[in-house]
Order: C-alpha cells, then sequence, then structure tokens
C-alpha cells in the first residue's frame, strides 16, 4: 500500500477516501502515529480537498512523491461501514459478550436467534479455536450502547457475522440482557493479526509474553501516571507509538482502575532513565494484561522517555496501597 502524509490533512479528504471506497463516511480524524510507523514510498503531501471528489487523486497537493514527512505522519481513516468485533468479561481473550463495532459505536448482538453455526462464525472471527459454548447475558453480563445484530442465520461458512442474514444494523427487539456471549477454544494469534483495522504493514508481531505486573508512577495516586512495567526485576516504561485509548483502558482494568480517562501522547511529567519495554501497542481493548497485547517484540523500540506514556483512570486510587505478590499487576489494600 502506497502512503499519505497528514500534513493539512483533514475530515474533507477523510470523506473523499471513505466516498472512494464506497464505505460511507468519516467518522473522525485519527491522531498522528494512531497505527505506528510502515514501509514503502510516501506518494502524497499536502492533500487539500474540498470534499466534493469522487477520488482522492482529483485532490490538490504536492507533486506525486514529493514530501517532508516520515511514516509516523501516514494518514489512517475510519469510515462509518468500518466493523470491527471483540469478546468481553472473559477469562480469556476468547470468551465473553460479543460485542461489535459500527458506525463509530461498540454495540452488542442479540442471543435470541445465536445458534450453533452463528456462535462458529464467531469464534472464526475473533481468530480463536473450536466453539465450546454459546451463553446469554447470565455469563458474561449485559452490555451498554445498541444492540446492533439480531435475527442472525449463518451457514456457518462465513468468515464474519455480518456476512450472515439477519435484521438491518440496529433493527431488534431485544434488551441488554439478551445479549449473546461465546466461549472458543483460545489459540495462538496469527503471526501478523488484523488486530487494529489499520495494522497492515507495522513492524509489530503476536508473541507470548508473561503477564508482566504494572504501575502508574508519577500522578496524583496510583491510578494515575506514567505506566510502567515489570521484567526481569526492572520497571520500564512504554512508548506512545500507536497508542489510543483501547491501549489506556487496558492498563486502567488491569490495575482494578475503572476505565481511562485521559491519554495523552507525550507524559506531562518529568521524564525518567532506565528500560523502554514495550513500542507499538495495540490492544484491542478486551485483554486482561496490557502485555497480552500485540505490539515489537520485549525491549526493541525506537523512543526516547519523552515519549513515555501516562495514563489517568476514573478511579482515584486513594485506597492503593502497594503491588499484590499473589496477583500481578493488581494492588491490594
Amino acid at each position: 500500500m502506497r502512503k499519505i502524509c497528514n500534513d493539512f490533512w483533514d475530515l474533507l479528504d477523510d470523506n473523499v477516501v471513505c466516498r472512494q471506497l464506497g464505505c460511507g463516511y468519516a467518522l473522525q480524524d485519527k491522531p498522528l502515529g494512531h497505527c505506528g510507523g510502515s514501509r514503502g514510498p510516501i506518494w502524497l503531501d499536502e492533500v487539500r480537498c474540498s470534499g466534493n471528489e469522487s477520488y482522492l487523486w482529483e485532490c490538490p497537493s504536492a507533486p506525486l512523491g514529493e514530501h517532508d514527512c516520515s511514516h509516523k505522519e501516514d494518514v489512517t481513516v475510519e469510515c462509518s461501514e468500518h466493523k470491527e468485533m471483540r469478546l468481553v468479561n472473559g477469562e480469556h481473550r476468547c470468551e465473553g459478550r460479543v460485542e461489535v463495532r459500527y458506525n463509530g459505536t461498540w454495540g452488542t448482538v442479540c442471543y435470541e436467534k445465536l445458534y450453533t453455526k452463528e456462535a462458529e462464525v464467531i469464534c472464526k472471527q475473533v481468530n480463536c479455536g473450536p466453539l465450546k459454548s454459546y451463553y446469554g447475558a447470565w455469563k458474561y453480563g449485559a452490555g451498554s450502547g445498541p444492540i446492533w445484530l439480531d435475527e442472525m442465520e449463518c451457514n456457518s461458512h462465513e468468515s464474519t457475522l455480518w456476512q450472515c442474514q439477519s435484521d438491518p444494523w440496529g433493527k431488534h427487539n431485544c434488551r441488554h440482557w439478551e445479549d449473546a456471549g461465546v466461549a472458543c477454544e483460545d489459540a495462538e494469534m496469527p503471526e501478523r493479526s488484523s488486530g487494529k483495522a489499520c495494522d497492515e504493514g507495522n513492524e509489530s508481531q503476536s508473541r507470548r509474553l508473561p503477564d508482566l505486573p504494572l504501575r502508574l508512577d508519577g500522578g496524583s495516586n496510583n491510578c494515575s501516571g506514567r505506566v510502567q512495567l515489570l521484567f526481569n526485576n526492572s520497571w520500564g516504561t512504554v512508548c506512545d507509538d500507536s497508542w489510543d485509548l483501547a491501549d489506556a483502558n487496558v492498563v486502567c482494568r488491569q490495575l482494578g482502575c475503572g476505565a481511562a480517562r485521559w491519554t495523552p501522547g507525550a507524559a506531562p511529567i518529568a521524564p525518567v532513565s532506565g528500560d523502554i519495554w514495550l513500542d507499538e501497542v495495540k490492544c484491542t481493548g478486551t485483554e486482561s494484561f496490557l502485555s497480552r497485547c500485540l505490539a515489537s517484540p520485549l525491549g526493541q523500540h525506537d523512543c526516547d522517555h519523552k515519549e513515555d506514556v501516562i495514563v489517568i483512570c476514573s478511579a482515584n486510587g486513594d485506597h492503593y496501597a502497594r503491588d499484590s505478590p499473589d496477583k500481578p499487576g493488581l494492588i491490594e489494600n
């Protein structure tokens, strides 16, 4: 894929891309480096669309191939027809309540017409092993937001749930106590995972790490501050390349600190020295430990400590005291 620099890029340019691809309209601009650096030529820079063009190359821009960018400035776009799936509230990534992201919003799937074939498609779509069982909301809890899919009918040959027959998106006669959940056999992620929708071309690889202890350091309490992981008896930091709210939420969940409230790119607290353990982190948002997320190999990075990630969680952290030796990454009273 040939790359485009984000100089002067805005929502008008996004909309041209989505229209050209037949993917609806642009949902939002992505922050710089949302998908991490990639390789290959950068063909377009200083793109200035009016928003009415049918093709991106109809927009004014710098001459083809002329730019002053690096791949950390590659443009990313999310369109309204983009869809994702995840399993949440399970013991591992291959079980939990079924949630689907559509039109920029995470919602749920109704259990009413979800049977073996539909559940098998879900296991396949989230890159897990064979189906073990499927459940209603009593197993993994009721969700929130839209109920996106109801009245599904699959033949088990589909690769995604939305290739199955169903009612129109958002049309249903369910309540959240009917949210569907599935349990699949856990499986190794593929060598290169689609993960977030725009991971193509990055250097990240799936790998199995131990569930590393984690803390937030330097903030106003134990639920805010610089993200640090403990490995080989050394606390190290996490680089902000590709970091977003899904990654921050995994940190807050691991610490029992609620949801992420704020996750800026560069830390406004004094930088530290020492190891940088993780870079190009790309969580789905459902992981129980940050070290389970897709990332560059441990200790490999192109960052300095000015790029250390900080996270502020919704819990105030006042009742936390020290790392629990029994539950790595959690804080006990």
